[in-house]
């Protein structure tokens, strides 16, 4: 019950900068159309020669915008490195609840908030402009549900994983911004990975960046397998047992800078 409710009281907590929270969607819808513009361009006359046509792409960048908001745009650091640096990390550890849990359920319930005021808004306004995707079969949609929900899984672990390395560098600026780059450059976020040159066309999709956002695109656009959760489930479980173990490790590590 801890955990559920700070995951409500984070979602709460977020319902207090709806105003300011509008402006990132008509930022991220306005990038969005100019992304679309930019690959409906290049198609121009070339759309035997790609796997994907122009109205592909603009399902394809309409869909990104709207999951970035779920497993892309998340807290830097899960500001772990901010409990690090003025000593308050001392006493999240000691208290008789999971570390990785009590951080983890506060971003999961600002992702809720996200899903609902912000993927949702956006992926309504390119359904009455440029257009949105509707899966033609029911099973998509269970399929999709997972796929988003172990994308989730993965992109918190990964942050979570840059932030509880404050415990032994302190400053993680560097690290959230090769996880960030990482993330958006080998996750598709404007590039479907399988268009990348080899041999990243060849690895990118087995790593956990794609897990993060191209294949819950993907098969929202039903255009991968229910195969693709598995590659999912493994980083899912992989990075989680990873977070854990560092945790504890953090324990006997942890000094306080400040506080």
């Amino acid at each position: 019950m801890v955990y559920w409710i700070l995951l409500q009281k984070s979602f709460m907590r977020n319902m207090q900068y709806k105003v300011a929270h509008l402006i990132n969607n008509a930022a991220s819808a306005i990038f969005g159309f100019v992304f679309i513009a930019i690959w409906v361009g290049v198609l121009q006359g070339k759309e035997h020669e790609s796997p994907y046509s122009a109205l592909d792409m603009t399902y394809y960048i309409a869909a990104v915008q709207c999951i970035l908001w779920l497993s892309g745009f998340l807290t830097a650091g899960l500001n772990i490195q901010n409990g690090v640096r003025n000593g308050a990390i001392s006493l999240e550890l000691v208290r008789p609840t999971n570390f990785f849990l009590y951080v983890t359920s506060q971003e999961a319930g600002r992702l809720l908030y996200n899903f609902f005021f912000r993927s949702i808004p956006i992926g309504l306004v390119f359904a009455l402009t440029v257009g949105f995707y509707v899966p033609q079969h029911l099973p998509t949609y269970l399929i999709l549900c997972i796929s988003i929900f172990l994308a989730v899984i993965i992109s918190i672990n990964l942050h979570y994983l840059v932030g509880i390395s404050a415990c032994w560098t302190t400053e993680i600026a560097w690290a959230h911004f090769v996880n960030f780059t990482l993330l958006v450059g080998l996750g598709g976020q404007l590039v479907p990975i399988d268009l990348l040159p080899a041999p990243l066309s060849f690895i990118t999709p087995y790593l956990p960046f794609a897990g993060a956002i191209y294949y819950p695109v993907m098969v929202f656009l039903e255009k991968a397998s229910s195969e693709v959760l598995f590659i999912q489930l493994f980083w899912a479980i992989f990075l989680t047992l990873i977070n854990l173990w560092l945790t504890e490790k953090a324990r006997h590590k942890l000094e306080i800078q400040g506080g």
